[in-house]
């Protein structure tokens, strides 16, 4: 399986945002939440890209999801991720983070969000070496977001390439 991260160019950021839509709308249907990349409109959508690092997820040549990593004050985190229904449970995910995590090497903390209810997120990322950090937000009666944090060099760490 050859995984590659290749950035999202300008002129291609409208389909960028129908394939977020796509890549999230499992999740939205099952928790309904009012923070769903699923509702953002382009514009919104937009701004935010010009914020952060947008990557096409390819396997084997085709588009197979998105990451978007943002830097703040020294740390790197990872605003966005999805792979497309078809291409889950094959080691994507985990192939991506990782290689994510190369591009910036001078980055030794990282950050993410995710939900809670979704223990296999939760197991890929702790997998990974990410530990749960901060303040959980509840959503809904249905969602919690937890933050994760990762910081390079720590016993913690694990990485499975």
């Amino acid at each position: 399986m050859d995984i590659q991260l290749v950035k999202i160019k300008q002129c291609e950021l409208k389909s960028a945002w129908l394939m977020q839509k796509i890549g999230f709308i499992d999740i939205f249907l099952k928790y309904f939440d009012i923070i769903s990349p699923v509702l953002q409109g382009y514009t919104r959508f937009v701004k935010k890209a010009n914020c952060v690092d947008m990557y096409w997820i390819l396997m084997n040549g085709k588009k197979a999801g998105e990451i978007w990593i943002g830097e703040r004050d020294g740390i790197c985190y990872i605003a966005n991720l999805f792979v497309l229904k078809k291409y889950r449970n094959k080691g994507v995910a985990q192939r991506v983070i990782t290689l994510a995590e190369d591009l910036y090497p001078r980055h030794n903390v990282w950050r993410l969000d995710t939900i809670k209810q979704e223990k296999a997120n939760c197991h890929l990322y702790e997998k990974l070496g990410y530990i749960p950090a901060g303040v959980e937000k509840k959503i809904n009666k249905r969602m919690t977001i937890i933050d994760y944090e990762k910081r390079k060099g720590d016993p913690n760490e694990k990485r499975n390439n």
